[in-house]
């Protein structure tokens, strides 16, 4: 009897384990990508440039920090977890591309189940009142 609770008790712990790990967060370390051109992320305008986004510490994965790669320009943003695109695999940034306004707008690490969705902000608001955006993706690298 003894020996039969200890077999149900480990397959319930490697039940839960398993899941912890499937649930647990995407972006481990960092997600890097490249710009040539202006974007928004929230309410900031970033220039062009090489950016890394990673989790900000203490939020349980609602909160990505995107960051110039020597750590300046910086901006927090929060995030709602989504599902991948089919279509696309791999590592990638996807960006809304409206007239005026590219904004940053889903996060997809790649060897994840989930990707990110960030909230909009105040410009791409504006924009999308006016107007439908186009997808616009660009290659990651997870470090």
């Amino acid at each position: 009897m003894k020996t039969r609770i200890s077999m149900l008790f480990m397959f319930a712990l490697g039940i839960l384990t398993i899941g912890a790990i499937t649930g647990r967060a995407q972006i481990t370390n960092q997600i890097e990508f490249k710009m040539s051109q202006p974007f928004t992320v929230a309410n900031t305008t970033l220039p062009a440039g090489s950016y890394v986004i990673k989790p900000v510490s203490g939020t349980d994965q609602t909160m990505l920090e995107i960051s110039g790669v020597g750590g300046t320009p910086s901006v927090m943003v929060e995030v709602d977890t989504i599902q991948p695109d089919a279509a696309k695999g791999g590592s990638h940034v996807t960006f809304n591309k409206y007239k005026n306004v590219l904004a940053l707008s889903e996060v997809f690490p790649g060897r994840a189940n989930s990707g990110y969705r960030l909230v909009q902000g105040h410009p791409e608001k504006l924009a999308a009142k006016t107007e439908q955006p186009t997808k616009q993706s660009v290659p990651s690298t997870v470090k």
